[in-house]
């Protein structure tokens, strides 16, 4: 068992484990884009468009298999480490009875509304392979309970590379879609094997006692973290069923196709949320640093860091489309992908205001505020997407991320206040215009206009932040170091 006193500094070990956190999700995001780059250009977009569809609808079903179980967990299993012995069994038991299930009854579903076998297959065998994946997370939990995110890194990256390098051999030997999937289960079984060696090796052996009385108290326990899940993931896989009953799997392909770029970049809001939740919990108005000034400063770092990103997408979208996926086939997903490119700013935002929500407010408000979007994005798909078809779902995408960030920065309002805009996108705004201006005349030299907007981006940004990036520096120190307040637990109840 690791020691929980662990003798290095907080900041040491906040620093290491976000480093080993961002670093597995980059590692897993890039395997993912090159596997996906291989299947639109071996396939097409219509098998892509299979493919995205059978994995939007399965997500729901992993959302609602998680239930938040794996956050509330690691919140109990963190303040006493021995939670994992009446968590661990009871928790994966739901996993696997409602992922099963629920992968069932979709499959139910599809095969009523006559999608082909090949739709049913890939439901089949994704909607197993995120069943196994839950249970990887569970074991990852306690490896991030313990703050010993080098387990996370070696039970997570193996899994991402071993499902796009069998997925990329399948396709080079002429495998079709269904024997990618193939690879995929493998993969995410592979994942289960190494994280619990992992966890009974270096942790724990968890009692194999399960005790579905106690299912029920689980899941209402979890329920914020779970709402706030299904609902999110509501929010992400809506539009993409929805293109798929009203338009053709080509047009799914092409949105699906800029969709994975979107969230491929979604790790840095992930990794930087990860990393102040802790400080949200327990900073107050009047410590030294304030709740605000981290709030505010945390808000800053993610912007400065999705800026660029945006940019990117925005300005240099065509040449992008075509280094991943190929022109002319993919030409609507460059539309598609100028829609999305800013959405990645707003769920930055809207993320980390929404876990200072949901750890210093009362659950249900979270609750109803994704309730309130769900509701939007799905009137505006079914506005947007008959006549403007993938292009009315990146701007549903859009204009949803963006009413979540003001609803959630304006919940966050009686904890922090108004946060300044100044403060927190000055120096990132006047960078990125001076960014976008290096890159435009370059924006058909994808080699040339990126290296030319990172020089610009970055000497105009520490040209605007040189006075306060000392300050922040040290307000960021002196937060890890400050904890006399416990986390607060009673905005976790429902």
């Amino acid at each position: 068992m690791p020691d929980p006193g662990d003798s290095r500094p907080a900041a040491t070990r906040v620093a290491r484990n976000t480093a080993l956190r961002a670093s597995a999700e980059v590692v897993g995001k890039l395997a993912s884009v090159v596997l996906f780059a291989f299947i639109a250009r071996k396939l097409g977009a219509s098998t892509l468009g299979d493919f995205v569809f059978a994995l939007a609808v399965v997500q729901i079903v992993w959302a609602v298999a998680g239930f938040g179980l794996d956050r509330m967990a690691l919140r109990d299993i963190a303040k006493d480490h021995s939670a994992v012995d009446r968590l661990f069994a009871d928790m994966n038991g739901i996993k696997l009875a409602v992922g099963l299930l629920g992968t069932g009854l979709v499959v139910a579903v599809v095969a009523l509304l006559d999608y082909p076998g090949q739709v049913i297959a890939l439901v089949v065998l994704l909607g197993l392979s995120l069943v196994a994946v839950l249970l990887s997370a569970s074991a990852q939990t306690v490896f991030q309970a313990h703050e010993r995110m080098e387990y996370y890194f070696y039970s997570a990256v193996p899994n991402k590379i071993l499902a796009a390098f069998i997925g990329i051999a399948v396709l080079l030997v002429g495998g079709g879609i269904v024997a990618v999937a193939v690879g995929q289960l493998v993969a995410a079984v592979a994942g289960v094997a190494i994280a619990f060696f992992l966890l009974y090796r270096r942790f724990a052996r968890p009692r194999p006692e399960l005790r579905p009385r106690r299912w029920g108290r689980l899941a209402k326990k979890s329920a914020p973290f779970g709402m706030q899940e299904v609902l999110g993931q509501m929010i992400f896989r809506f539009d993409t069923v929805l293109l798929s009953l009203l338009t053709t799997s080509a047009v799914v392909g092409a949105y699906g196709a800029g969709y994975r770029i979107l969230e491929a970049t979604l790790f840095v809001a992930w990794s930087v949320g990860t990393s102040v939740l802790p400080m949200y919990s327990y900073l107050q108005p009047e410590s030294e640093p304030s709740l605000r000034r981290v709030f505010e400063g945390s808000l800053k770092f993610v912007t400065v860091l999705m800026v660029p990103l945006s940019l990117v997408m925005f300005v240099l979208a065509e040449p992008l489309v075509d280094l991943i996926y190929g022109l002319p086939e993919y030409a609507e997903t460059v539309d598609v992908l100028r829609w999305l490119a800013f959405a990645i700013l707003a769920y930055a935002v809207g993320h980390l205001a929404g876990i200072l929500v949901l750890v210093r407010r009362p659950g249900r408000l979270t609750v109803i505020s994704f309730a309130v979007v769900v509701v939007f994005n799905v009137v505006l798909n079914l506005m947007l997407i008959p006549r403007y078809g993938a292009e009315g779902a990146a701007a549903a995408t859009l204009a949803t991320e963006v009413l979540l960030a003001l609803i959630s920065l304006g919940l966050a309002r009686p904890v922090v206040g108004i946060p300044s805009p100044l403060t927190v996108a000055g120096g990132s705004a006047l960078a990125g215009g001076a960014m976008a201006l290096a890159m435009l005349p370059l924006r058909d030299e994808l080699l040339l206009a990126l290296p030319a907007g990172a020089l610009a981006y970055c000497g105009v940004l520490l040209l605007f932040e040189s006075r306060s990036l000392g300050g922040d520096l040290a307000a960021a120190r002196e937060a890890i170091r400050w904890r006399s307040e416990p986390p607060v637990e009673s905005a976790m109840e429902p």
